[in-house]
């Protein structure tokens, strides 16, 4: 059987009041009982001296202890309970009954009396239920010449007990009815933030990436939690949509290699189907068109390790000189080929907290970026430098320039600014989007100002991690 949060709720809330009016109930009445019990004993001890003072002159002289009889019958009147009076020997020489009259009593609380110590012990008798016997010896001088034993009914105190326990238990129960049904809307309240977000959840399972739940009044842990669902569901929104937009443009730009190596293929098929020279230009053609391919597929590997996973970065201190020449050494070929001036700038070498390997491909990136928009005879300028305890790499070069409303987009997956070049130039898109994706994990930023026609510069800064 299911039970509702609800009910859950209801029942530990039930138990809570129940085991809490029963330990009240059972210290309370403890408390009152022992009460009524010391209450009774103090009176009855006083009564039991005021017979005691005035049975002792009779104890003594034999002819007058009949007026005994009449000492404890006044006294059992007044108080409402039975007096005895007793020799020092246990027998009883007055009995406000009559019934006990010379018989020998050995009642522990009378022994105790004859000891010259007051004693007082509550019994439960079958017939007659709760007695309190009480005993106080009688003095002559400071020698115990008797006793007073007293028997006093308890049965009225007892049920004034039991009075006040029926009211407790009913009291408890209303008590946990109440608080019960209280518990049950209070908890159906409660929950009802938890339901919604199961709905939600539901949604969110089913594909319903978007849907989103109205935030609760107040800033309690329920709102807090509906706002964090509420971003959380933003979050797998905005993945599935890179998701979804990443596969649709990778399968795009993969048709075009793939439909350039099918037509090289079928325009011919064997070596002895066309000429040397066409064949060497097709071996060529597909020898391009599997480069960009393979570069495609890196690219792709490489954004899909580091992609917001902090693990993957190995810092280390590191020459900031030794990468940037090494950079100027890999991109080298490349810019003669273009007719291009590769220039480092910087004054003097540090030592850097990084991952090496991966800024080195964020540096090869941007210079060659840089290159293949760069006209002949032109620079391009490699630098670092450092300020206010973070470290700064910028690459800068004059050529066609990035248009004011394309460098937001620049970083995205699969964006270029000249897809007319494309081609050209070999490239996907991917180049930026790994760069950022390499910064960010270094906890920096990528900056880009940009002229059209003019001058390009690429701004990265990288705090100094520990």
């Amino acid at each position: 059987m299911r039970l509702s949060l609800g009910l859950k709720l209801g029942f530990t809330y039930l138990v809570l009041i129940v085991l809490s009016v029963a330990a009240f109930g059972y210290f309370t009445m403890d408390f009152f009982q022992q009460s009524f019990l010391d209450e009774k004993k103090a009176a009855l001890f006083t009564h039991a001296n005021i017979l005691a003072n005035s049975s002792a002159p009779y104890l003594r002289d034999r002819e007058q202890r009949p007026y005994l009889n009449y000492l404890a019958r006044n006294q059992a009147e007044r108080v409402g309970s039975r007096f005895l009076v007793l020799d020092r020997t246990g027998l009883v020489m007055a009995d406000s009954a009559g019934d006990f009259r010379g018989r020998v009593l050995s009642h522990p609380e009378i022994l105790s009396a004859l000891k010259g110590e007051n004693a007082a012990t509550p019994y439960r008798e079958e017939d007659y239920g709760w007695i309190l016997y009480l005993a106080v010896p009688v003095y002559s001088g400071k020698q115990v010449t008797g006793a007073v034993f007293v028997s006093a009914d308890l049965n009225p105190m007892v049920a004034r007990l039991d009075e006040i326990r029926a009211r407790l238990l009913w009291f408890s129960a209303a008590s946990g009815a109440v608080v019960f049904v209280i518990s049950l809307f209070m908890g159906t309240y409660l929950t009802r933030p938890v339901k919604r977000l199961i709905v939600a959840a539901g949604k969110i399972g089913s594909g319903d990436y978007g849907y989103r739940i109205e935030t609760p009044p107040g800033k309690d842990e329920f709102g807090e939690l509906t706002r964090v669902f509420n971003e959380m569901s933003t979050k797998i929104q905005a993945e599935d949509n890179i998701r979804k937009r990443f596969v649709a443009d990778a399968s795009h730009e993969l048709k075009s290699p793939v439909a350039a190596i099918t037509a090289l293929l079928d325009s011919c098929p064997r070596k002895e189907a066309c000429s040397p020279e066409e064949y060497h230009e097709q071996m060529k053609d597909l020898r391009f068109e599997a480069d960009r391919l393979r570069n495609l597929v890196e690219d792709l590997l490489v954004l899909s390790r580091i992609e917001g996973n902090q693990g993957q970065l190995k810092i280390e201190e590191t020459s900031v000189g030794e990468i940037t020449e090494a950079v100027r050494k890999a991109t080298a070929p490349m810019a003669r080929a273009k007719g291009v001036e590769i220039r480092t700038v910087h004054s003097g070498d540090i030592y850097w907290p990084l991952d090496g390997e991966k800024i080195f491909r964020v540096l090869v990136n941007l210079v060659d970026n840089a290159v293949k928009y760069s006209p002949a005879g032109e620079k391009v300028i490699l630098g670092f430098r450092v300020k206010d305890e973070r470290l700064y790499f910028y690459v800068s070069n004059r050529g066609a320039g990035i248009p004011p409303g394309e460098i937001s987009n620049i970083f995205e997956r699969f964006y270029r600014v000249d897809k007319a070049r494309s081609r050209e130039t070999g490239g996907w898109g991917l180049g930026l989007a790994i760069v950022k994706e390499i910064v960010e994990l270094h906890g920096g930023d990528v900056v880009v100002d940009s002229e059209p026609g003019g001058e390009t510069i690429f701004t990265i800064e990288l705090p100094k991690l520990t």
